[in-house]
């Protein structure tokens, strides 16, 4: 049987995740109170149960049987934090598996911890902190946040680095990144070695401490 999601709130957030989600093949249930969002996504999204209803109200959502699904997500917009803290709480009381909730802000997001969601995500913060960093360095290419203290970097080669091995570089040691994996210019990706050189275009994906990312060439290719 497939696994079920429902994504509640259908602005652009939600809209994104509903769209994937079909697209893996997964059953999703998409819900927003706007009956005028569910008309003009219908169209689009014909294999999704889309639904006009209010998701702070748990009669309504046990009518539509939310208690039996795998996985929710809580997308409601800055402008209704009130709704999305009275959505996240019905949904742990219905005893969901997994809800992510989706906060404007930190008390916003202590809220929705403290009243059980198992993940909080504020996508609009993790936008901006990962356009600052492509902003500072042009060759980072992708960002990826881990949540608490760690992230990863895809990235070209900085010129600092070019032309040296890994254990030339020695990056564990001296900075406490590591190199994850690794794509030569014209070549297929590959797990790295120590006496991999790097060239210029090549890309690395890096993980560490975001500290120590942000304090690197990665992200400071002039080393201020």
């Amino acid at each position: 049987m497939s696994r079920q999601f429902v994504v509640i709130g259908l602005g652009q957030v939600g809209m994104s995740m509903v769209s994937t989600l079909d697209s893996l093949g997964y059953d999703v249930l998409g819900i927003d109170t706007e009956e005028n969002v569910i008309q003009d996504l219908a169209d689009d999204l014909p294999n999704v149960h889309l639904v006009t209803a209010d998701a702070t109200d748990e009669d309504a959502l046990r009518g539509l049987n939310v208690e039996s699904f795998d996985a929710a997500a809580v997308m409601i917009g800055e402008n209704h934090v009130e709704a999305c803290i009275l959505a996240t709480a019905t949904l742990k009381e219905l005893e969901l598996p997994f809800v992510v909730a989706r906060a404007t802000g930190k008390i916003h997001a202590r809220v929705l911890e403290r009243i059980g969601a198992d993940r909080v995500i504020q996508p609009e913060r993790e936008m901006g902190e990962q356009v600052a960093r492509i902003i500072a360095s042009p060759a980072v290419l992708d960002y990826v946040d881990f949540g608490e203290d760690e992230a990863l970097i895809e990235a070209e080669v900085p010129k600092e680095w070019v032309n040296k091995s890994l254990s030339e570089l020695a990056l564990f040691r001296k900075s406490g990144l590591t190199v994850m994996a690794y794509k030569p210019k014209d070549g297929p990706g590959s797990l790295p070695r120590g006496d991999r050189v790097l060239h210029e275009g090549d890309v690395i994906v890096v993980g560490g401490l975001k500290k120590d990312l942000d304090r690197s060439r990665l992200v400071r290719p002039d080393g201020e």
